[in-house]
């Protein structure tokens, strides 16, 4: 047989390897569906727990402030502001006998 002729034999070959490749790719096919639907879906919820996560970095900085503020305003009326006390906060680290009791 010369070319452009094909024995039966070798068409058949050819045309199993043929099917079972296409078979392969609409498998693959479908697989990468699922996948690309698992990632999107995986995006969906990583963008909106990103969002969560700025509100709540959001309100805890309002929510710092605003303890800060209150926190000030107690130490201020308790007195605890005045230049003894803060002079004093450190008291530890000035003692004559700290050597002796550590």
């Amino acid at each position: 047989m010369k070319w452009p002729l094909v024995s039966r034999a070798r068409y058949e070959a050819l045309a199993y390897r043929a099917h079972y490749t296409g078979e392969q790719l609409v498998g693959t096919s479908i697989v990468n569906d699922c996948l690309t639907d698992a990632n999107l879906t995986v995006a969906r919820r990583l963008t909106r727990a990103v969002r969560a996560c700025a509100r709540y970095r959001a309100a805890l900085t309002v929510e710092t402030r605003r303890a800060d503020r209150l926190q000030a305003r107690l130490d201020d009326a308790l007195g605890l502001n005045a230049h003894a006390v803060v002079a004093g906060a450190m008291w530890r680290d000035r003692r004559t006998d700290k050597k002796g009791h550590q």
